[in-house]
């Protein structure tokens, strides 16, 4: 994956090289027919560096992926996917049991 700063000194190398050249890049005569806005999401440090691993094993952006994840979930509950409403359910669930199953670990080995 490039960097800013690679991408940045390449076409700083390339407007150096020949500074005469036109860029063969125009801005969109028409507005976007489907316009985005950002959006900040805080998400805790140590889960950015899994969504960073995730993305790269998907050959993806990260921005994308959570844009993904975002548009999927707001469409499955707009349209009422009962499927959807089970699975977070289950997810729910399995997280209750799985952090209660720690917190009992936890108070053992305390009395160990």
């Amino acid at each position: 994956m490039i960097t800013d700063e690679e991408l940045l000194r390449r076409v700083a190398e390339a407007a150096e090289a020949d500074p005469e050249a036109e860029a063969d890049w125009v801005r969109h005569q028409r507005p976007s027919k489907n316009p985005t806005a950002v959006y900040s999401v805080r998400i805790p440090v140590d889960r950015i560096e899994e969504l960073r691993q995730l993305a790269v094993a998907r050959n993806v952006q990260p921005t994308a992926l959570i844009r993904t994840w975002v548009l999927a979930q707001l469409d499955a509950a707009k349209s009422g996917d009962e499927d959807a409403r089970q699975w977070e359910t289950e997810v729910r669930a399995t997280i209750d049991h799985l952090r209660n199953l720690l917190d009992g670990r936890g108070s053992r080995a305390e009395t160990a």
